[in-house]
Protein backbone atom coordinates (compact mmCIF):
# COMPACT_ATOMS: atom_id res chain seq x y z
CA UNK A 1 0.00 0.00 0.00
CA UNK A 2 1.04 3.29 -0.85
CA UNK A 3 2.33 5.92 2.19
CA UNK A 4 1.55 9.48 2.60
CA UNK A 5 4.30 11.34 5.01
CA UNK A 6 3.56 14.16 6.91
CA UNK A 7 6.60 16.32 8.63
CA UNK A 8 5.15 17.40 11.92
CA UNK A 9 7.09 20.41 13.06
CA UNK A 10 6.62 20.93 16.82
CA UNK A 11 5.62 24.36 18.32
CA UNK A 12 6.99 24.16 21.74
CA UNK A 13 4.95 20.51 23.22
CA UNK A 14 2.18 21.06 20.35
CA UNK A 15 2.19 20.44 16.46
CA UNK A 16 3.06 23.24 14.56
CA UNK A 17 -0.33 25.16 13.34
CA UNK A 18 0.89 24.85 9.43
CA UNK A 19 1.93 20.92 9.70
CA UNK A 20 -1.37 20.62 11.06
CA UNK A 21 -3.06 22.49 7.46
CA UNK A 22 -0.53 19.69 5.51
CA UNK A 23 -1.65 16.72 8.29
CA UNK A 24 -5.09 17.97 6.57
CA UNK A 25 -3.93 17.73 2.81
CA UNK A 26 -2.34 14.31 3.44
CA UNK A 27 -5.72 13.19 4.99
CA UNK A 28 -7.96 14.39 1.88
CA UNK A 29 -5.04 12.47 -0.57
CA UNK A 30 -4.45 9.46 1.09
CA UNK A 31 -8.49 8.53 1.91
CA UNK A 32 -8.78 9.50 -2.21
CA UNK A 33 -5.35 7.30 -2.54
CA UNK A 34 -6.68 4.28 -0.58
CA UNK A 35 -2.93 5.11 1.07
CA UNK A 36 -1.60 5.08 4.78
CA UNK A 37 -1.09 8.34 6.27
CA UNK A 38 1.67 9.02 8.30
CA UNK A 39 2.47 11.72 10.62
CA UNK A 40 6.15 11.92 11.91
CA UNK A 41 8.29 14.05 13.73
CA UNK A 42 11.78 14.65 15.11
CA UNK A 43 12.72 15.10 18.81
CA UNK A 44 15.48 14.94 21.26
CA UNK A 45 16.52 12.55 23.71
CA UNK A 46 20.22 13.31 24.85
CA UNK A 47 20.64 9.79 26.50
CA UNK A 48 19.68 8.41 22.67
CA UNK A 49 22.25 7.53 20.87
CA UNK A 50 22.57 6.50 17.04
CA UNK A 51 22.29 3.59 15.22
CA UNK A 52 25.86 2.52 14.40
CA UNK A 53 24.49 0.80 10.72
CA UNK A 54 22.70 2.41 8.45
CA UNK A 55 19.38 1.11 9.49
CA UNK A 56 17.01 2.97 12.09
CA UNK A 57 16.44 0.88 15.56
CA UNK A 58 12.82 0.95 16.42
CA UNK A 59 12.86 1.63 20.61
CA UNK A 60 9.75 1.77 22.91
CA UNK A 61 7.44 4.78 22.91
CA UNK A 62 6.98 5.30 26.33
CA UNK A 63 10.77 6.92 26.42
CA UNK A 64 9.33 9.29 24.55
CA UNK A 65 7.99 12.03 27.20
CA UNK A 66 5.06 13.86 26.04
CA UNK A 67 4.06 11.48 22.73
CA UNK A 68 0.54 10.63 24.54
CA UNK A 69 -1.08 14.26 23.46
CA UNK A 70 0.83 14.37 20.80
CA UNK A 71 0.05 11.34 19.53
CA UNK A 72 -4.21 12.14 20.55
CA UNK A 73 -3.85 15.22 18.16
CA UNK A 74 -2.60 13.90 15.12
CA UNK A 75 -4.57 10.99 15.64
CA UNK A 76 -8.04 13.17 15.71
CA UNK A 77 -5.94 14.98 12.60
CA UNK A 78 -6.72 12.15 10.44
CA UNK A 79 -3.09 10.46 11.33
CA UNK A 80 -3.23 6.70 10.58
CA UNK A 81 0.02 6.24 12.04
CA UNK A 82 2.62 8.45 13.98
CA UNK A 83 6.59 7.67 13.42
CA UNK A 84 9.09 9.36 16.13
CA UNK A 85 12.45 9.85 15.01
CA UNK A 86 14.72 10.36 18.29
CA UNK A 87 18.21 11.90 18.23
CA UNK A 88 20.95 12.92 20.50
CA UNK A 89 21.30 16.26 18.32
CA UNK A 90 19.94 19.50 19.08
CA UNK A 91 17.19 20.65 17.72
CA UNK A 92 17.04 23.00 14.45
CA UNK A 93 15.36 23.46 11.65
CA UNK A 94 18.61 22.66 9.73
CA UNK A 95 19.23 19.86 7.54
CA UNK A 96 22.81 19.57 9.07
CA UNK A 97 20.82 19.29 12.76
CA UNK A 98 17.85 16.84 12.02
CA UNK A 99 18.67 15.35 8.16
CA UNK A 100 19.74 12.32 9.21
CA UNK A 101 17.09 11.08 11.35
CA UNK A 102 14.42 12.34 9.39
CA UNK A 103 15.94 10.73 6.22
CA UNK A 104 15.88 7.48 8.60
CA UNK A 105 12.06 7.71 8.40
CA UNK A 106 11.97 8.50 4.63
CA UNK A 107 14.53 5.41 3.82
CA UNK A 108 12.19 3.42 6.41
CA UNK A 109 9.07 4.63 5.01
CA UNK A 110 9.72 4.71 1.34
CA UNK A 111 7.02 6.75 1.29
CA UNK A 112 4.94 7.80 -2.35
CA UNK A 113 4.22 11.68 -1.31
CA UNK A 114 5.91 13.91 1.43
CA UNK A 115 4.26 16.77 2.74
CA UNK A 116 5.52 19.97 4.78
CA UNK A 117 3.13 22.73 5.88
CA UNK A 118 4.96 25.75 3.91
CA UNK A 119 4.73 27.76 6.66
CA UNK A 120 6.39 25.08 9.32
CA UNK A 121 10.15 25.98 10.18
CA UNK A 122 11.78 23.03 9.11
CA UNK A 123 9.76 22.79 5.64
CA UNK A 124 12.26 25.38 3.65
CA UNK A 125 15.00 23.62 4.51
CA UNK A 126 14.27 19.86 4.54
CA UNK A 127 11.46 20.11 2.09
CA UNK A 128 13.54 20.80 -1.23
CA UNK A 129 16.60 18.57 0.56
CA UNK A 130 14.29 16.07 0.94
CA UNK A 131 12.86 16.32 -2.95
CA UNK A 132 16.65 15.94 -4.13
CA UNK A 133 17.63 12.77 -1.51
CA UNK A 134 14.90 10.88 -3.19
CA UNK A 135 14.55 12.02 -6.60
CA UNK A 136 11.25 13.45 -6.40
CA UNK A 137 9.36 16.46 -7.84
CA UNK A 138 8.90 19.27 -5.72
CA UNK A 139 5.66 21.47 -5.58
CA UNK A 140 5.44 24.25 -3.82
CA UNK A 141 2.54 25.85 -2.23
CA UNK A 142 0.09 23.29 -2.79
CA UNK A 143 -3.60 22.52 -2.07
CA UNK A 144 -5.67 19.82 -2.14
CA UNK A 145 -8.53 20.01 -5.13
CA UNK A 146 -12.27 18.87 -3.69
CA UNK A 147 -13.72 16.09 -5.55
CA UNK A 148 -13.62 12.16 -5.69
CA UNK A 149 -10.43 12.00 -6.83
CA UNK A 150 -8.18 14.35 -4.83
CA UNK A 151 -4.67 15.57 -6.67
CA UNK A 152 -2.34 18.37 -5.24
CA UNK A 153 -1.57 21.26 -7.35
CA UNK A 154 0.54 24.15 -6.94
CA UNK A 155 0.17 27.53 -8.21
CA UNK A 156 2.94 27.16 -10.81
CA UNK A 157 0.41 24.63 -12.36
CA UNK A 158 2.43 21.38 -11.05
CA UNK A 159 0.18 18.77 -10.02
CA UNK A 160 0.41 15.10 -9.23
CA UNK A 161 -2.59 12.83 -8.93
CA UNK A 162 -3.62 9.40 -7.62
CA UNK A 163 -2.62 7.44 -11.19
CA UNK A 164 0.94 9.39 -11.16
CA UNK A 165 4.31 7.49 -11.00
CA UNK A 166 6.97 8.44 -8.94
CA UNK A 167 7.82 10.26 -5.67
CA UNK A 168 6.73 13.69 -5.07
CA UNK A 169 7.50 16.30 -2.32
CA UNK A 170 4.69 19.07 -1.50
CA UNK A 171 4.85 22.39 0.44
CA UNK A 172 1.01 22.80 1.43
CA UNK A 173 -0.20 26.20 2.05
CA UNK A 174 -3.98 25.43 1.97
CA UNK A 175 -5.70 22.28 2.72
CA UNK A 176 -9.65 21.59 3.18
CA UNK A 177 -11.25 21.41 6.60
CA UNK A 178 -11.62 18.22 7.81
CA UNK A 179 -14.16 16.83 10.60
CA UNK A 180 -12.19 15.42 13.72
CA UNK A 181 -11.07 12.06 13.89
CA UNK A 182 -12.62 9.99 16.81
CA UNK A 183 -9.70 7.12 17.00
CA UNK A 184 -7.31 8.54 19.44
CA UNK A 185 -5.82 4.79 19.38
CA UNK A 186 -2.92 4.75 16.48
CA UNK A 187 0.05 3.05 16.56
CA UNK A 188 3.04 5.02 17.43
CA UNK A 189 6.61 3.94 15.72
CA UNK A 190 9.58 5.30 17.48
CA UNK A 191 13.14 5.09 15.68
CA UNK A 192 16.16 5.61 16.57
CA UNK A 193 18.05 6.43 12.79
CA UNK A 194 21.53 6.15 12.17
CA UNK A 195 23.63 9.29 12.00
CA UNK A 196 23.48 12.73 13.94
CA UNK A 197 24.29 16.22 13.44
CA UNK A 198 26.98 16.70 10.84
CA UNK A 199 30.35 17.16 13.09
CA UNK A 200 31.87 19.84 11.15
CA UNK A 201 28.55 22.63 11.82
CA UNK A 202 28.40 24.18 15.49
CA UNK A 203 24.44 24.52 16.38
CA UNK A 204 25.73 28.02 18.33
CA UNK A 205 23.00 28.65 20.80
CA UNK A 206 21.55 25.41 20.95
CA UNK A 207 21.86 24.56 24.53
CA UNK A 208 19.84 27.21 26.95
CA UNK A 209 21.60 29.84 29.07
CA UNK A 210 20.46 29.61 32.99
CA UNK A 211 19.32 33.57 31.89
CA UNK A 212 18.47 35.19 28.23
CA UNK A 213 18.75 38.76 27.21
CA UNK A 214 17.84 39.75 23.97
CA UNK A 215 16.70 43.32 24.52
CA UNK A 216 17.59 46.50 26.85
CA UNK A 217 20.85 46.91 28.93
CA UNK A 218 22.97 43.95 30.59
CA UNK A 219 25.79 45.03 33.04
CA UNK A 220 28.23 41.88 32.80
CA UNK A 221 31.02 41.12 35.97
CA UNK A 222 33.52 39.22 36.18
CA UNK A 223 35.05 36.96 38.92
CA UNK A 224 38.19 39.80 39.32
CA UNK A 225 36.06 42.44 39.41
CA UNK A 226 32.94 41.22 41.70
CA UNK A 227 34.81 40.35 44.99
CA UNK A 228 35.20 44.35 45.07
CA UNK A 229 32.28 45.83 47.50
CA UNK A 230 33.50 48.99 45.72
CA UNK A 231 33.17 47.80 42.20
CA UNK A 232 29.88 45.83 42.81
CA UNK A 233 27.75 49.28 44.45
CA UNK A 234 28.69 51.21 41.79
CA UNK A 235 27.87 48.41 39.04
CA UNK A 236 24.23 48.33 41.15
CA UNK A 237 24.51 52.26 40.83
CA UNK A 238 24.94 51.95 37.15
CA UNK A 239 22.65 49.49 36.78
CA UNK A 240 20.15 51.36 38.05
CA UNK A 241 20.78 54.46 35.69
CA UNK A 242 20.60 52.15 32.45
CA UNK A 243 17.37 50.02 33.56
CA UNK A 244 19.68 46.88 33.47
CA UNK A 245 20.24 43.70 34.97
CA UNK A 246 23.81 43.20 36.46
CA UNK A 247 25.07 39.32 35.59
CA UNK A 248 28.08 36.81 36.45
CA UNK A 249 28.90 34.16 37.36
CA UNK A 250 28.20 31.88 40.65
CA UNK A 251 31.61 33.02 42.29
CA UNK A 252 29.95 36.38 41.64
CA UNK A 253 26.76 35.93 43.43
CA UNK A 254 28.52 34.53 46.46
CA UNK A 255 30.62 37.41 46.80
CA UNK A 256 26.94 39.55 46.62
CA UNK A 257 27.89 41.49 43.48
CA UNK A 258 25.29 39.19 41.47
CA UNK A 259 21.34 38.10 42.47
CA UNK A 260 21.06 34.50 42.16
CA UNK A 261 18.38 34.62 39.29
CA UNK A 262 21.06 36.44 37.23
CA UNK A 263 23.86 33.48 37.38
CA UNK A 264 25.27 32.36 34.25
CA UNK A 265 26.83 29.59 33.40
CA UNK A 266 30.60 29.82 31.98
CA UNK A 267 30.35 31.06 28.21
CA UNK A 268 26.99 31.65 28.21
CA UNK A 269 25.25 33.36 25.18
CA UNK A 270 23.77 37.05 25.51
CA UNK A 271 22.35 39.07 23.07
CA UNK A 272 21.48 42.62 24.69
CA UNK A 273 21.15 46.25 22.62
CA UNK A 274 24.20 47.24 24.84
CA UNK A 275 26.37 44.94 27.54
CA UNK A 276 28.93 46.77 29.64
CA UNK A 277 31.52 44.61 30.49
CA UNK A 278 33.22 45.11 33.90
CA UNK A 279 36.25 42.91 34.21
CA UNK A 280 36.63 39.57 32.28
CA UNK A 281 33.49 38.58 32.55
CA UNK A 282 32.61 34.47 31.60
CA UNK A 283 29.93 35.37 28.93
CA UNK A 284 29.86 35.10 24.99
CA UNK A 285 28.30 38.26 23.14
CA UNK A 286 26.34 37.29 20.37
CA UNK A 287 23.82 39.61 17.23
CA UNK A 288 24.64 43.09 17.15
CA UNK A 289 25.10 44.22 20.48
CA UNK A 290 27.03 47.60 21.66
CA UNK A 291 30.05 46.90 24.13
CA UNK A 292 31.72 49.15 26.38
CA UNK A 293 34.07 47.76 28.35
CA UNK A 294 35.40 48.76 32.05
CA UNK A 295 38.64 47.62 33.04
CA UNK A 296 41.84 47.77 34.62
CA UNK A 297 44.04 47.71 31.69
CA UNK A 298 44.03 46.13 28.09
CA UNK A 299 40.30 46.37 26.97
CA UNK A 300 39.99 46.03 23.22
CA UNK A 301 37.49 45.29 21.11
CA UNK A 302 34.26 47.13 22.25
CA UNK A 303 32.41 50.00 21.09
CA UNK A 304 33.88 52.05 23.79
CA UNK A 305 36.68 51.51 26.66
CA UNK A 306 37.08 52.18 29.68
CA UNK A 307 40.69 51.48 31.19
CA UNK A 308 41.89 52.32 35.17
CA UNK A 309 40.53 52.51 38.50
CA UNK A 310 37.49 50.29 37.85
CA UNK A 311 35.09 51.60 40.73
CA UNK A 312 35.58 54.95 39.39
CA UNK A 313 34.84 54.95 35.99
CA UNK A 314 31.42 52.70 36.95
CA UNK A 315 30.44 55.54 39.34
CA UNK A 316 31.64 58.39 36.42
CA UNK A 317 29.65 56.84 33.88
CA UNK A 318 26.28 56.23 36.19
CA UNK A 319 26.50 60.06 37.10
CA UNK A 320 26.80 60.85 33.44
CA UNK A 321 23.83 59.21 32.94
CA UNK A 322 21.47 60.06 35.63
CA UNK A 323 22.13 63.51 34.43
CA UNK A 324 20.87 62.90 30.88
Amino acid sequence: MAAVLVHIDLDGDRPHPSSMLALAAGRSVASSWGATLYAALVVHDPTERSAPDSTARVVAAGRVPGIGAIQTTLARAGADKVVVAVTDAPLTPLWSAIGAPWQGVVDHLRPRLVLFGADAPSAAELGPRTAARIGARLLMRARATAGDHVELRDRDGGHVGAGDSGATVALIGSAPRLAPHSDDDIDVMVLAPAGAADARIELVGSAPAALVHTTGAVIAIGDDAAGDPEIARAAAQLAAALGASVVGSAAAATAGAVASGAVLPPGAALAPALCVTIGVPPVDLAGATSVVQIAAAGGTGGDATLNGPIAPNIAELARALEGR
